[in-house]
């Protein structure tokens, strides 16, 4: 369940997160796992996106990368 959200999560439009989650819970009711996190990546995306490219650094940005 967590690799079928966090993998499809990023490519969604931000009007149908809400409807992706709702689908999710149902398919699986009794489960939320915490997203896998690597603070190590997500902090390297962050600073090359910031300091390197000159973007700024959004949430959504940083999931596509992660």
């Amino acid at each position: 369940m967590r690799a079928l959200r966090d993998f499809n999560l990023p490519k969604i439009v931000s009007d149908d997160v809400n409807i992706f989650m709702r689908l999710i819970k149902d398919l699986f009711p009794s489960t939320d796992p915490p997203r896998k996190m690597n603070k190590d990546l997500e902090k390297a995306s962050q600073d090359v996106a910031k300091n390197e490219l000159g973007l700024y650094v959004d949430k959504g940005l940083i999931l596509k990368c992660v």
